[in-house]
């Protein structure tokens, strides 16, 4: 039986990286009013721009959360996307890509890992709908980013690389 290295510092600081940028992008597009005019999934047809109205009237009737549960938010979803990596800190994949990843995603409320911080800090609203991030981890660290489609229609776009998964020069 092959036995799992332990994770070194350099490691942790990548994974707690990984979770910071996830958290830090949910938190952003969450918080304040702006939130309603982040919203575009990418349907420019009346059925996308009804969706597009309905989300802003879903958040509007929502009272906005105190700075306090924003920050309780960003701290609770980090550790919850930084326990899930620790469960296989150094997953490996004889092809191209990530060999793991994580799925943070909403249809029309927060689901999963996402749910489940939203609770503990109880936002009920202002999750963007139809967007779903990609939270890629690997034992290369080249391998290691976050990706994000914010919405259906939208193109996939990859977050900037953090620190200690910059490509190796060769």
């Amino acid at each position: 039986m092959e036995e799992t290295p332990s994770i070194t510092p350099e490691r942790q600081a990548l994974l707690l990286a990984l979770s910071q940028q996830a958290a830090a992008w949910w938190r952003d597009q969450v918080a304040g009013p702006g939130y309603l005019s982040k919203f575009r999934n990418g349907d420019t047809s009346p059925a996308g721009e009804t969706a597009q109205v309905m989300a802003s009237l879903t958040a509007l009737q929502s009272p906005l959360p105190a700075a306090e549960q924003f920050d309780r938010f960003e701290q609770a979803l980090v550790a919850r996307v930084l326990a899930f990596m620790q469960r296989d800190p150094f997953p490996t994949r004889p092809y191209e890509g990530a060999a793991r990843y994580l799925v943070l995603s909403v249809d029309y409320a927060p689901e999963g890992e996402l749910r489940k911080a939203a609770e503990e800090a109880r936002i009920t609203s202002g999750f963007p709908w139809k967007t779903t991030m990609w939270v890629n981890w690997d034992a290369r660290p080249e391998c290691c980013y976050v990706e994000v489609r914010a919405g259906y229609g939208r193109p996939t776009e990859r977050l900037p690389a953090v620190a200690g998964a910059e490509p190796q020069a060769t």
